[in-house]
């Protein structure tokens, strides 16, 4: 099977220490505020990248923060006013954005937090901050996780939700378009849970969106969400008022090849953008432009000398690969 062939242009590179590794965390990539973030660490701090809007540069700015996380893996989510918010095993951190601590929360910890792990996000307003945690135990009896909504300023509860999963390792990520968008999820397991959660006044709901084991990916655009299959069998595409749509790897793809990596990604309102090979963790892969109604593959992009697995879409028509600690960025000629 053969695609267009498609070139691409390099248009910008910058460097983020240790970004490579950290792509595989699962705070490496996110989107938040209306923007795209990479996550670092360096000597005992954490490092953001925030991705700039021109597109002649890698980033606007990057930032540092001390670490709260010698305990333990955690999840950081910037802020809307400039701040952090890192969680580790049993505590929250909200830090200012000229690095002092503006607040911390205790959290109960995980029987094992090499499984289960918290995550954080700002819901769309900037008033609350979303925590994944563990819930009580009543009567030998566990009824699951928690979704905890705590006010961004002071740290206060404000509200909580009972998640379908139970320790398990959590992602949260916004829709670039729609901050107000927030999804989930949820490894449990050899079980995925995806979840859309939705904020009221004084209440939290968590809704699973399509099936189990197909985890959100990438970059979303407004209320359309891109799902893939744990194995990549398969790459779905969730959108409120239109049907449903699969594109199985078996019928797009050339033969043995799946979708791999676990960001493809919205590369603009009409293009999608995914990595493909033949094992899930490849040191080479095709990057796939895909049409964002269909799934259909439409082109094969083609760099100047470079290789990479798991290129980060953008949603304005560039995106990232990653290269140790270097960052490209690239478009369609």
């Amino acid at each position: 099977m053969e695609y267009t062939p498609l070139a691409a242009e390099l248009l910008a590179e910058d460097e983020l220490p240790n970004v490579g590794e950290a792509l595989g965390r699962n705070d490496g990539f996110l989107v938040r505020n209306g923007a795209c973030w990479l996550v670092s660490e360096s000597d005992g701090q954490i490092l953001v990248g925030h991705v700039d809007t021109n597109t002649s540069r890698v980033f606007a700015q990057q930032r540092r923060w001390p670490s709260p996380r010698p305990q333990g893996p955690g999840f950081t989510s910037p802020l809307p006013d400039g701040g952090l918010a890192v969680t580790t095993a049993g505590l929250v951190t909200a830090y200012d954005a000229d690095g002092r601590v503006r607040w911390t929360h205790p959290l109960d910890t995980w029987d094992d937090p090499q499984i289960a792990s918290s995550a954080c996000t700002p819901d769309g307003t900037g008033h609350l901050l979303l925590v994944t945690a563990p819930g009580p135990t009543r009567n030998a009896s566990y009824a699951g996780d928690l979704c905890l909504a705590l006010d961004i300023q002071s740290g206060k509860p404000v509200s909580h939700t009972v998640l379908p999963s139970a320790s398990a390792g959590y992602i949260f990520q916004q829709s670039l378009t729609d901050p107000g968008r927030l999804l989930l999820d949820a490894a449990q397991g050899d079980t995925f849970y995806s979840l859309a959660v939705r904020v009221e006044p004084g209440a939290l709901h968590a809704e699973p969106v399509g099936l189990e084991d197909e985890p959100f990916a990438g970059l979303n655009l407004g209320s359309a969400a891109l799902k893939l299959d744990v194995g990549g069998e398969w790459l779905g595409l969730y959108q409120a008022g239109r049907p449903d749509v699969s594109a199985d790897a078996e019928d797009v793809l050339p033969e043995g090849r799946r979708f791999v990596g676990h960001r493809p990604g919205f590369l603009d309102t009409t293009r999608v953008l995914a990595a493909v090979a033949e094992e899930q963790w490849s040191d080479v892969a095709q990057h796939l432009i895909l049409d964002a109604l269909s799934l259909q593959p439409v082109g094969e992009l083609h760099y100047p000398g470079t290789t990479c697995l798991d290129p980060l879409a953008l949603g304005d028509g560039t995106w990232l690969t990653i290269h140790g600690h270097s960052v490209r960025r690239w478009r369609t000629l």
